[in-house]
């Protein structure tokens, strides 16, 4: 989401002081993104030093907007990305859009995202049987045991 370099205020956590979702009392907020690795309530000392001396802009890309740019790339080139790049993805779809047809984005796409599909199902509403050696281990929820 970006929400501690969009929305956050400079805090200490764990040492370090960064961009944090905090309360007005310093006390760490709630998080919540749909990818594991992006539901942390602060952010490196690098990401904070980019966007302090300009050299980075930060920009909130939403849940569902994630989801969108998952879907689009792996309709148009067959790629299923994990749900962290999956908001960049989203946001250089829509940076292109204004921009010239000579100028190109360019994204990194780290991860797998075979391992968010359970995640992501049940984001868009579906219910997945999910087996191992003909043992039923979970339904529609990621971990879920049975």
């Amino acid at each position: 989401h970006s929400a501690t370099l969009t929305a956050g205020t400079p805090g200490v956590l764990h040492g370090t002081r960064t961009y944090l979702l905090q309360d007005k009392d310093g006390q760490i907020e709630e998080t919540h993104s749909i990818s594991a690795g992006l539901d942390y309530p602060g952010v490196g000392p690098e990401h904070a030093w980019l966007k302090d001396t300009g050299r980075a802009t930060y920009v909130c890309v939403t849940d569902s907007q994630a989801l969108e740019g998952m879907q689009a790339l792996c309709k148009t080139e067959g790629i299923i990305p994990a749900l962290e790049p999956s908001h960049a993805i989203y946001y250089g779809m829509q940076l292109a859009k204004s921009m010239k047809p000579d100028q190109h984005v360019l994204v990194n796409c780290c991860g797998r995202g075979d391992k968010d599909m359970i995640t992501v199902a049940k984001a868009l509403g579906h219910s997945i049987d999910v087996t191992q050696e003909g043992q039923e281990i979970g339904r529609g929820t990621h971990g879920a045991h049975k």
